[in-house]
């Protein structure tokens, strides 16, 4: 059987080498593994927010800062509720951390000669439909 590149995989090779090549590693098979990741991540978010009688909707907005803290990207009315929850919580700094790190990875496969600006932070919103992960600009404070 012989590689035949799909589309993203050139990011995969100048990130990963032959292991691509070698169909070890494909754009479909990191996407796969980003959304387990990610429904991982929401069940346990969820189970922790529900014991806490944290309600959805509103919908919850996680954003990684660039001092690998975790915030709110949007105000929710049991803001403090979720803060509390969040402020020190390495297991959900860790698992998010994880979610980040594939989507990161698909990113930089779908566009190899674009960097992400600074400005540009990783999201996962959490609604009553369902979760989504993106990029998009935001602010972070300096704490």
């Amino acid at each position: 059987m012989h590689y035949r590149e799909k589309p993203g995989d050139t990011g995969l090779v100048r990130l990963f080498g032959p292991a691509v090549k070698n169909e070890n590693l494909t754009l479909g098979g990191v996407r796969k593994r980003a959304g387990k990741a990610l429904d991982r991540f929401v069940r346990y978010v969820r189970s922790e927010l529900d014991a806490r009688d944290v309600t959805l909707p509103p919908a919850i907005d996680l954003v990684s800062c660039p001092n690998c803290e975790l915030t709110l990207g949007a105000p929710h009315p049991q803001q403090d509720v979720i803060e509390d929850w969040m402020r020190g919580n390495v297991k959900l700094a860790k698992r998010f951390k994880e979610v980040e790190v594939f989507y990161e990875l698909i990113r930089a496969a779908e566009q190899p000669d674009e960097g992400l600006p600074d400005q540009i932070c990783f999201h996962v919103g959490l609604t009553s439909a369902g979760p989504v992960a993106y990029f998009a600009a935001h602010l972070c404070e300096s704490t």
